[in-house]
């Protein structure tokens, strides 16, 4: 048998990335403009994206969009469900008519709803359709983030983090609690995030976003459903495909800080704001003259104006008795200012690396594939790292078909110190530490960074004196907490079999499993130049894993009489799941080297804040879903699910959950097929 080696792509690419949503890069022009069909009518929820990029919009129920770009020469990709996608160059126009063509063959697209399959132009409910070549064409590490911007009504935030969480919601907040969709993978729901999954393995995703097209999965569609498919092999010759590509990304705009100079004069104005004397000041560092005029120390830890006393020596070591009376880690005024979001950002480099194989005959197909995704932080020491591999086969013989899909992955990531959410992360603390202290003390900080400091405390300068707040350097904070990832291991697939018991009826019966397991170490070291320093340092473990098992069978009959295409599927459902967390701390350890950061080199004292606890749940379902279509004109779809869960109370173990929804196809009217 001959092998085909095909090499779909080799791509190098600068990836202009956002830290925060509403950061720009350079001067936006603002584009305008509707979206039509063939007819002039408006389209609404067209999905709008600034090709290359992250940013989208989509048309209100007009058709009418508004977008920001960051160039002339930028290009606008519109898609819509039912209609052939367009690319558009905005040529430095301000306004935009654009008028989609209908895609037929589109519409006959057959994609999976829950548990069965439809053609897209059968649909009643609310889908959504995204293709693989929509999802891959931005750079990013999780399948959720690439949704952004390519369904309507669905809403997708992220940190903006390499591997960080993202959040996704359809059709708005629905609860005080969880508000994330269920996703489920090759028929198998899934409890993990989705950073695990390869983007280039998936085939299709769809969105069920109302309650007529997400009641088949019960209870658990409250927020809606998102489908994953995966890719499958197909007949003929062995295929290998190889994808790449690489690039770097750099911070888009900073926001504009005072330096050292500015930050005087700020002081200087709020004492005479205040109705205090000229000349007076607030801070230790700055003195004023009657006029405005602005003296600045020389070193801010002492703080010291000219030369130091003979008798001040420099230290390191926060238990030293002479600590801020003789003995200081001096530290010399940024008399010009630090900018410290350009200390904390930088280039980072982003990869993804793909090896696949198809094939596969009447008889058998086969896809397997592995890859290596490797993204940089641009806040610097932050990245992630995944490795997968992934196999999905099937085979037939005679009425029974049987397979699996199984894919296992491994990554690493290095998140943000006190994380996105939070005041205590390094760019809030780089907005507000003063600009007159330096990133490094006299030593020059670690001697990795240039510096001469071999200490373990490395030499990190910080708001450690007089009226210099409590910020501490952020710099600091990143580069001591980078050896502190976090290491997942996923295993998730399913097995299953399909045997047609008489023509047009089928029975199916899968078996899913899923195990997830995560794993940290985070060690805090001290920081002596900290104005709330940590005098200690200290290790927190944490293990936490989580499995679940999917079992659901399944009967499906579809049959054309005539004008009349019935499709009736019935069916079970079991799912059982099992989490476990252990978290312990000591802290007290003699020495902070990577090697020694183990709980049992901690204070005697014994394990502190420890803990473990396990979750236990259990669900059982019956569900039933009918479609019909006569003549291509009259749609209709009823479902019905039942759900028994262990998260009920006692007195409400079972819910039932009923959708119907009807459709009517005018366009197959005798009257309307005379229209262009």
């Amino acid at each position: 048998m001959k092998t085909k080696f095909y090499v779909s792509r080799v791509v190098f690419m600068m990836a202009i990335m956002l830290t925060l949503s509403w950061v720009s890069f350079g001067q936006d022009q603002k584009v305008a403009g509707k979206v039509q069909d063939s007819g002039g009518q408006g389209i609404p929820g067209v999905s709008i994206v600034v090709k290359g990029s992250t940013v989208g919009t989509t048309s209100d129920g007009n058709g009418s969009f508004s977008i920001n770009v960051k160039s002339s020469n930028a290009e606008l990709t519109f898609t819509s469900v039912g209609y052939v996608s367009q690319t558009v160059a905005v040529g430095g126009k301000s306004t935009l008519t654009i008028t989609l063509a209908d895609d037929v063959s589109q519409l006959s697209e057959v994609v999976v709803t829950g548990y069965t399959s439809q053609r897209k132009k059968d649909i009643t409910g609310a889908v959504a359709v995204v293709s693989a070549k929509e999802l891959t064409a931005v750079p990013a590490a999780s399948v959720t983030q690439m949704l952004q911007g390519r369904a309507s009504g669905v809403t997708v935030g992220n940190d903006n983090s390499p591997g960080g969480g993202t959040m996704v919601r359809v059709r708005g907040f629905g609860s005080t609690n969880n508000n994330s969709p269920l996703y489920v993978i090759d028929g198998v729901p899934t409890q993990g995030t989705l950073n695990q999954i390869n983007p280039n393995d998936i085939e299709s995703m769809q969105v069920l976003k109302d309650a007529s097209a997400a009641s088949i999965y019960g209870a658990r569609a409250a927020n809606g459903v998102v489908i994953i498919t995966t890719k499958r092999g197909g007949e003929g010759e062995p295929k290998i495909s190889f994808d790449m590509y690489t690039g770097t990304q750099q911070i888009g705009k900073t926001l504009d800080l005072m330096n050292t100079k500015e930050m005087g004069q700020y002081f200087y104005e709020s004492q005479i704001g205040a109705g205090r004397p000229a000349g007076t000041s607030p801070s230790a560092q700055y003195r004023f003259g009657a006029d405005g005029s602005q003296t600045i120390a020389d070193y801010i830890y002492p703080n010291v104006y000219g030369a130091l006393p003979a008798n001040f020596t420099y230290t390191n070591d926060i238990t030293d008795p002479r600590l801020g009376v003789t003995a200081f880690n001096i530290t010399k005024a940024n008399k010009e200012g630090t900018d410290w979001q350009n200390a904390i950002f930088g280039p980072a480099k982003i990869s993804n690396y793909q090896l696949g194989a198809t094939g596969g005959s009447k008889n058998g197909k086969y896809a397997i594939s592995a890859s290596y995704f490797d993204q940089e932080g641009i806040l610097k020491y932050t990245g992630y790292k995944r490795y997968s591999v992934r196999a999905n086969t099937e085979f037939k013989k005679g009425a029974i078909t049987f397979g699996e899909n199984v894919t296992v992955s491994i990554d690493e990531r290095v998140g943000i110190p006190g994380g996105n959410n939070s005041e205590s992360n390094p760019i809030m603390f780089a907005i507000r530490i003063q600009p007159i202290i330096p990133v490094f003390d006299i030593t020059g900080g670690p001697v990795e960074l240039g510096g001469t400091n071999t200490s373990n405390l490395n030499g990190f300068a910080g708001p450690r004196g007089s009226n210099l707040g409590n910020a501490p350097n952020p710099l600091a904070r990143q580069w001591r907490e980078r050896d502190n990832p976090v290491r997942s291991t996923r295993i998730f697939g399913n097995v299953f079999a399909e045997v047609e018991i008489i023509k047009d009826l089928k029975a199916r019966t899968s078996l899913g499993f899923e195990y997830n397991n995560y794993n940290q170490s985070a060690y805090f070291n001290r920081d002596i130049e900290a104005a709330e320093a940590r005098n200690a340092n200290s290790l927190t473990v944490g293990n936490n894993f989580d499995r679940a098992v999917t079992w659901y069978n399944t009967l499906n009959y579809s049959k054309k009489i005539g004008d009349h295409d019935f499709n009736v599927l019935v069916g079970t459902e079991a799912v059982s799941t099992y989490a476990f967390g252990f978290s312990a701390q000591r802290s007290n350890f003699a020495f902070d080297d990577l090697s020694y950061r183990y709980l049992n080199n901690g204070s005697a004292a014994g394990l502190t804040n420890g803990g473990s606890g396990a979750t236990i749940t259990a669900l059982f379902s019956q569900f039933g879903k009918a479609n019909y279509s006569y003549k291509d004109f009259l749609l209709a779809d009823f479902t019905l699910r039942r759900d028994g869960s262990s998260r009920f109370s006692p007195a409400y173990r079972y819910g039932v959950f009923p959708a119907l929804s009807v459709g009517a196809r005018i366009s197959e009217l005798a009257f309307m097929k005379d229209l262009t």
